[in-house]
């Protein structure tokens, strides 16, 4: 059994808390500090973003956190690291690289995925992956021997067939768009929200995580009623933006927002 699976059938949580920040902004040692306050504020699985040149996905927040950290010098090395010392912290709770297939591909597949696990990631986000791949595929069966986990995407605009054949590469949970469009806080979502996530515990049979937009505590409570998870980026990406010149203040901050986020999930 996979260490996600086991964490969503553990009994801890009703809805789990999957925050998100980009590794390296601003720098790689204070990801560190960020990833370890984050765990020890209620995250119940932490994706971790790996900086990519094209983030085609992300909205303006994550764009630009994204940049700030290719100011640094990029290397894997770095990227393991400091995913190593953020698991080393709390081992327990399972971390998730959200990444593109460009930078797995450029390190290369078998080699990638075993840093990853060496370095603590039992699972992967690839956004520009299309499940019905020869890549996707393979990915799957590489990542099944690890005992780790293929996390795809479904959107408002996936068709049942697709939705039903998605599943046969997926693992771990589903990371459901909330809507449409990139990354980013939005105010409202859509009024069928969860009827859609209903259908698709119902067609897939895995955890449904919802993700995009949502900032607030009361999003979240609201949210949690149906979803088996809340996905939170851009609004932790923020905070970091905000504060990230200062690593105290930013911790601090950073630690009254996750604990807010997880009192409120049910």
């Amino acid at each position: 059994m996979s260490k996600i699976k086991s964490q969503f059938e553990s009994g801890k949580f009703k809805s789990a808390f999957i925050p998100y920040f980009t590794l390296g902004d601003p720098n790689y040692n204070d990801s560190i500090e960020f990833g370890k306050t984050i765990l020890d504020n209620g995250a119940d699985i932490l994706e971790l973003g790996i900086p990519f040149s094209d983030p085609v996905a992300d909205g303006p927040v994550i764009q630009r956190a994204v940049a700030r950290s290719l100011k640094n010098v990029f290397s894997f090395d770095e990227i393991f690291r400091v995913t190593k010392a953020i698991h080393d912290h709390k081992p327990e709770t399972p971390l998730v690289y959200l990444t593109y297939f460009n930078p797995i591909y450029h390190c290369g597949i078998s080699k990638f995925l075993d840093r990853a696990k060496d370095s603590g990631i039992v699972g992967l986000v690839i956004p520009d992956l299309p499940f019905d791949t020869a890549e996707s595929e393979t990915l799957f069966r590489e990542l099944k021997n690890r005992d780790m986990d293929l996390i795809h995407l479904v959107t408002p605009a996936s068709e049942k067939k697709r939705i039903q054949a998605l599943s046969k590469t997926s693992s771990g949970f589903i990371y459901y768009v909330t809507s449409f469009g990139v990354t980013g806080e939005r105010r409202e979502f859509s009024v069928d929200l969860k009827e859609r996530i209903k259908f698709l515990k119902d067609t897939i049979r895995l955890p449904i995580c919802a993700g995009f937009g949502i900032s607030t505590p009361d999003q979240a409570n609201q949210i949690s009623q149906f979803a088996d998870g809340i996905i939170i980026g851009s609004a932790i990406q923020r905070i970091i933006e905000d504060n990230g010149a200062e690593r105290s203040k930013a911790v601090l901050a950073l630690a009254d927002y996750i604990s807010k986020i997880r009192a409120s999930i049910s």
